[in-house]
This record gives structure tokens, C-alpha cells and sequence, in this order.
């Protein structure tokens, strides 16, 4: 009996395990990654490089998870082929593996900079659980640090320093953190935030090179001045690439990652793709972007267990919710909030501090966004509201929502 194999062992694909043990007892599973130890959460790990809880902590499912479901984990270990014809995986030094079906849970990477791909003491990212182990290590004896980046991973990284008493330089691209989520009056408060715990935000700038010396990073030069920073650590944090490329040279059609229809399938028969990796169709057949969730990969990585099993499950986009905390300030974004849409109505309500603020996005009278930064009680409402699609005018006089929309700014 030809096993389940899932390449990957993130949540996507313990999710799958367990959908398909659900309806399959007894066909065996076996996972295979390239990492060298078992399923654990990815968001944990800057809460452990910030000391808040333990590297024991982080472990998403117990050791017994895997012979429990009649699961073989294969660490270390790379799938280089996939050969959909004859249903097995080319695995790096040894023997064709078969499959009845494959789910590909591959996630992506980090994308490397020209200066990142040193092979220098102090260049770094996060990604992973040996990444923390390494950061940690640089972080005890460092003195400065140069971050590079505008997303989650990066202020992650600003913030890990700081706690460790690094001078840190945090250098971005764009004009803002958190870009694509955030408006500049949004990102602003986020900017004085840092630069209050002694960070130096430099927006509109880009890192050209890293320098070293004796093997270590020594500096990091800013493209359009030249001037160099002098530090010890090196961080490389500009966006993920979906690890497409088994797919790809398998005959998947792929775009920005793997594509997939609403059960998860991909163009070749008896393949799946779940989690960041995964871009499902819409109605209009046009593959939409992944989100990149947790909850996201989660969802996708049942489907697609359920339907390898022989169900028919099928993977439903929930309405959009990122939550998070930035520099001790609670973030939650709702639905489409990215700024600047057109055709919308944004109302702003700051609190009395300055400190804090929301933001709803409408258009045609109907909440389709809502981002919250400080107090962000009212989130799971305004994913209720978006999901209803009712126009805010119909809400109950009494409605939390309605009465933010009717307050406006004060």
C-alpha cells in the first residue's frame, strides 16, 4: 500500500494528518522536511527570542503526535523530484519513494539580497528554530545590529535586539512599516514608538552591501549616501518566495506559488498544495494571492487531507484578520485595509492620547476593513459585520461598529 506523503511539516501539514486520519486509520503517512526536528509554531519564535516563553514551548505537537496517527517523520531530509506519472518522490541520496497521493505543504523562504548570501558571522534571519539559536548566541556577546525590512519578521528582529541592549538601526525600503497594511499616520505611531526605546528608523533607504572582517560582519552601507553603519549582526528580512519549484518542474501550473482549486488539488493528478505555498482559484478562475496565515495554512491543510482521503472538502477564504503586537501595542487588521483603495470612505478614530487608533474602510455604506491599533476589542465584531456584508445604516442604533462610524474623529 503506497503511503500519503507530505513534503513539509508545518501547520498546513499536521493539519492534513489529522484530516486524514479522521477518515483513513490506516493507510500510513510520511512526512518529510528538511528541518531537523519536529512540528513546532513559527510565530513562537519571537516570543523566545524576546525571553517570554521557552524553546520547549514552541513545540506545536507532541513527539508522540507522529507514531499516534501512524505518521513516519523523515527529518533532514529533501524531496529534489517529484514524477506524478509514476507517483513518486526523488528524495537527496536515496531511493524513489512512492505515493498515492502528495501533498505539497513547502511553505516558502526567505528572500536573499545580494549581501545576505555572505557567508559572513552575523548575517542573519528568521525563519526557523536553529535561526533563533544562532540569533541568540550573536545577540549575548553583540553591541550594534542593522536590520533590513518592512514586514512582521522585521520589528520582530528590532525588538529581539533591543531587549538585548543592541544599538539597532532598522532600515526600510519604503516610507513606513508595514506598508501594505498601515497608513503613514497609522505607521508613525508605530515609528515613535521605536525611536523612543532608542531605535534609529531610517525610511526610504535600502542596504547596499555588508562589509566584514576576520570572518565576522563589521558594517552595512546605506545605498544612497554610502554611509556605512558599523554593527555585529546583520539582519535580512525582506519578504518570503513560495518554494514553487517541485511543482514547477513537475508540470503544476504555478504562479506566484502553486496553484489550486478549491480542494486543494493541483494540475497534476493525485497532487495537493496547501498552506503558504498554495494560491487557490477564485470565481472568476484567476489564482488569488496566499495570505500567509496561520489559520490560513491551517484551513487549507485540512481540505487537503480530507479530499487525499477520498472527501470533498472544500477550502472557503475567511474574511482577512492578522493580529499581532508591535513594540507593546496591540494590532489587529480586519478585511481589505490596505491604504488607498478607491471608491472607499476610510473614518479615523484616534484615541484621546494619540497613542492609539481605528480605522474603518467602506465603500457603498458596507464595512469592507477595519484596522486596529491599541485597544482592539471590537475585531472579532468587525470580522462578523465585514463576513454579513450588511450596510452599516441597517446595524442596530446600538452597534459597536455603528457607533465608531457615527463618532468619527474627535
Amino acid at each position: 500500500m503506497a503511503p500519503y506523503v507530505i513534503i513539509g511539516n508545518g501547520v498546513a501539514a499536521i493539519s492534513a494528518v489529522e484530516a486524514i486520519r479522521a477518515r483513513d486509520a490506516a493507510t500510513p503517512i510520511v512526512i518529510l522536511t528538511d528541518q531537523e526536528c519536529a512540528f513546532y509554531s513559527r510565530p513562537s519564535l519571537y516570543y523566545i527570542l524576546l525571553g517570554r516563553i521557552e524553546f520547549d514551548d514552541a513545540w506545536g505537537r507532541t513527539q508522540e503526535f507522529y507514531p499516534r496517527n501512524g505518521t513516519q517523520l523523515r527529518c533532514t531530509t529533501t524531496a529534489t523530484a517529484i514524477d506524478p506519472a509514476a507517483h513518486t518522490v526523488q528524495i537527496e541520496g536515496q531511493a524513489l519513494l512512492p505515493y498515492s497521493k502528495l501533498l505539497l505543504a513547502v511553505g516558502t523562504r526567505g528572500r536573499v539580497l545580494p549581501w545576505a548570501a555572505q557567508d559572513l558571522r552575523g548575517v542573519v534571519t528568521l525563519n526557523t528554530l536553529a535561526d533563533v539559536i544562532s540569533i541568540s548566541e550573536l545577540l549575548s556577546t553583540g553591541e550594534r545590529a542593522v536590520v533590513a525590512g518592512g514586514g512582521l519578521t522585521s520589528i520582530e528582529l528590532v525588538e529581539s535586539c533591543r531587549r538585548w541592549g543592541l544599538a539597532t538601526t532598522f532600515v526600510m525600503r519604503g516610507d513606513r512599516f508595514l506598508e501594505k497594511q498601515l497608513t503613514m499616520d497609522e505607521a508613525e505611531l508605530i515609528h515613535r514608538r521605536l525611536r523612543a526605546d532608542g531605535v534609529d528608523v531610517r525610511t526610504d533607504e535600502e542596504i547596499s552591501a555588508v562589509n566584514g572582517q576576520e570572518g565576522r560582519v563589521a558594517s552595512a552601507a546605506i545605498k544612497s549616501t554610502g554611509e556605512e553603519i558599523a554593527c555585529d549582526i546583520a539582519a535580512c528580512t525582506v519578504g518570503v518566495v513560495p518554494s514553487k519549484e517541485l511543482a514547477q518542474s513537475a508540470g503544476a501550473e504555478t504562479e506566484q506559488g502553486i496553484v489550486v482549486d478549491d480542494r486543494m488539488q493541483t494540475t497534476l493528478p493525485d497532487v495537493y498544495a496547501a498552506g503558504d505555498v498554495a494560491q487557490v482559484r477564485g470565481p472568476d478562475n484567476t489564482p488569488a494571492r496566499s495570505e500567509m496565515l496561520w489559520y490560513v495554512a491551517g484551513d487549507m491543510g485540512r481540505a487537503a487531507g480530507a479530499n487525499m482521503a477520498g472527501g470533498d472538502a472544500r477550502y472557503s477564504r475567511r474574511v482577512y484578520l492578522n493580529v499581532s503586537e508591535f513594540c507593546g501595542l496591540d494590532f489587529a487588521g480586519v478585511g481589505e485595509i490596505v491604504p488607498g483603495q478607491p471608491e472607499v470612505k476610510e473614518t479615523v478614530i484616534r484615541d484621546d492620547r494619540g497613542t492609539g487608533s481605528i480605522r474603518l474602510v467602506t465603500r457603498d455604506g458596507v464595512l469592507i476593513g477595519a484596522c486596529f491599533l491599541g485597544d482592539v476589542r471590537l475585531a472579532d465584531i468587525a470580522r462578523g459585520v465585514i463576513a454579513g456584508q450588511a450596510r452599516l445604516a441597517d446595524l442596530h442604533a446600538d452597534h459597536p461598529i455603528r457607533a465608531l462610524v457615527e463618532r468619527g474623529s474627535p
